[in-house]
């Protein structure tokens, strides 16, 4: 099982989400944890990202994230207008 780490930016962004779409991330945690590119999750890979990322989507939101063997990396949690600017 890997671990989880919350970048600052992911923090922020957090903040400005509404509650009903934080639970929804909170239950698709634990199956990123298994298996960060599990079919369920619908993930997507993102083109021209280095490292390479992964995006899901919660409902407007999208949750950006990495990973490696040890750990799942969340980088950034916004709106879907907003997220791929300053990735």
């Amino acid at each position: 099982m890997r671990g989880l780490f919350v970048t600052p930016q992911f923090r922020k962004d957090l903040r400005s989400i509404p509650s009903e779409v934080k639970e929804q991330a909170d239950t698709l945690n634990n199956l990123l944890l298994d298996n960060p590119i599990n079919p369920t999750l619908n993930a997507k890979k993102l083109v021209n990202i280095h490292p390479p990322a992964w995006r899901i989507r919660i409902s407007t939101y999208r949750l950006v994230y990495t990973f490696n063997r040890n750990q799942v990396i969340l980088l950034r949690f916004r709106h879907r207008k907003d997220i791929y600017k300053n990735l």
